[in-house]
């Protein structure tokens, strides 16, 4: 079961991996030129020019984008945080529900295999998949920043690595969400929303202090790269509160799935 959703799932985390790696590709090519001319001087004199709310909401009155290393602590956390989310999302919201809306489900109700055994390995393949993701991803960067001679390692790891937090708990509240569906095209489109809107969110969040309420309501903000960079860690409660998302999310996946009813 579990081999077969790998089989399955392959094409979509190659897809995401390559617009990923592609991504950081570019920059890696292109920014040496940058940093090595006058450009940058002006650079720096733009970014003076943005509102401080708009900077602070980029990490950008924090760290420089005048090198690599500092380029991937605003906006490429900006990339890594969204794209990796939205797949994470698209991954929970579709994983599951996909067997009834290909009528599949068909197909596995033939074989000994019960409702919990479908839930386990559709959860463990999507661990699995984000962590892969998000491994080739960092092991990437990692090699192109010490080519680069511009990487901090540590506060490297914690940006690369903390946002598997946040994509975790939006792949299982994605999938918990997907058990109340039977077409792969509606909850999609959930998972997407769920993933933008805490972008959003976290984004708005910080940039006032009259709206910072928001980022409780934000899945994004149990990793802010914003609290790494300050502080070089993690919030430790900010982990065990995505680790109970995880674990109640998962719990009401089990609940509804076995309660549902499949028109075969």
């Amino acid at each position: 079961m579990l081999k077969r959703e790998f089989k399955v799932n392959l094409k979509s985390l190659i897809l995401w991996t390559v617009i990923l790696i592609s991504m950081f590709l570019l920059v890696f090519l292109v920014y040496p030129s940058i940093t090595n001319s006058d450009s940058i001087k002006e650079i720096d004199k733009l970014m003076e020019m943005f509102p401080k709310e708009m900077l602070k909401a980029f990490n950008m009155d924090i760290a420089s984008i005048s090198s690599v290393f500092g380029w991937f602590q605003t906006e490429g956390q900006v990339f890594l945080v969204l794209f990796g989310g939205i797949y994470a999302s698209i991954l929970g919201s579709t994983i599951l529900v996909k067997e009834e809306s290909d009528k599949t489900i068909e197909f596995l109700y033939s074989k000994p295999i019960s409702r919990y055994n479908i839930i386990n390995s559709k959860a463990i393949c999507g661990v699995i998949n984000i962590t892969l993701l998000m491994f080739i991803v960092t092991l990437f960067n990692l090699i192109g920043m010490a080519i680069s001679n511009d990487l901090v390692l540590d506060k490297f790891l914690y940006l690369s690595l903390s946002p598997l937090i946040i994509f975790y708990c939006l792949f299982f509240v994605s999938l918990a969400i997907s058990t109340f569906f039977s077409k792969s095209k509606q909850t999609m489109g959930i998972g997407i929303g769920i993933a933008f809107i805490s972008y959003l969110l976290q984004t708005i969040s910080n940039m006032s202090s009259s709206v910072n309420f928001l980022r409780y309501f934000s899945l994004f903000e149990l990793a802010p790269s914003r609290y790494i960079i300050e502080n070089n860690g993690l919030n430790i409660i900010s982990v065990f509160v995505g680790m109970g998302i995880m674990v109640v999310s998962l719990l009401f996946t089990y609940y509804n799935y076995n309660k549902k009813e499949f028109f075969l």
